[in-house]
């Protein structure tokens, strides 16, 4: 049976670092082990720079496209009565204009101009997490770098402002659509939220956290906790 890993925990506290490490140390054994890490544009149940249409809106939208049509396909996922579309993969533009601002027109969930409700957000994300569940190869690892907790929670407090309630029954939701498949959480925890911003900021060369975002994540601390203590951990 497959295992899946996810490893969680406040922005700059090491989970690229140890995702890394311990996919290497698997292989080392010998393992089919495999991660995915923060704008990896092939995770396959976390999304970065994906246009979001209905099922119906996706067909007319190929119909009227169809010089573009084998691409978009290509770059498309299944969620559902939902279509994601990439358009990026990290920096790199998958698609030229005029098509590249309409799919940012529609961006899903990394700052979006023009939110889904909530209820299509957590439906969209379900149902790509259970069509991720059902084709999983027995005895494959994939370590998640942020994948339960961290992005989704993002998108849950910035774009919907959702209470710790709600935030909380999606990741439930999340964790159900996986069946029986063995999964475990680690949750990398700081004792000081500002110092170890800063300490992050400053090693990517950035300028030192705002109090703003040091109140943001402390704020996502506080809903991490909620999840975490979930009988599911």
């Amino acid at each position: 049976m497959a295992k899946l890993i996810f490893l969680e925990g406040i922005s700059g506290v090491g989970k690229f670092t140890m995702a890394r490490s311990l996919c290497d140390v698997l292989q080392s054994k010998g393992l089919s082990a495999k991660t995915y890490v923060e704008f990896d544009y092939t995770n396959p149940i976390d999304f970065y720079c994906v246009a979001y249409y209905t099922s119906e809106e996706y067909e007319m939208f190929c119909a009227e496209n169809p010089e573009n049509e084998i691409a978009i396909r290509s770059n498309t996922i299944d969620a559902g009565k939902a279509r994601l579309i990439h358009y990026f993969s990290e920096d790199t533009p998958l698609f030229k204009d005029p098509l590249l601002s309409e799919f940012m027109k529609r961006e899903f969930c990394y700052n979006p101009r023009n939110p889904v409700s909530f209820e299509d957000y957590s439906e969209t994300y379900v149902a790509v997490w259970k069509n991720f569940a059902a084709n999983l190869a027995d005895n494959e690892i994939i370590i998640f770098d942020g994948s339960l907790l961290h992005h989704p929670l993002n998108d849950m407090i910035r774009n919907y402002d959702t209470s710790k309630e709600s935030a909380h029954s999606h990741i439930q939701k999340l964790l159900n659509s996986l069946g029986d498949i063995n999964y475990t959480v680690y949750y990398l925890q700081t004792r000081d939220i500002a110092k170890q911003l800063t300490t992050a900021h400053l090693n990517r060369g950035q300028q030192p956290p705002s109090g703003a975002e040091i109140s943001f994540w402390q704020k996502r601390f506080e809903y991490d906790a909620e999840s975490h203590s979930s009988p599911f951990f």
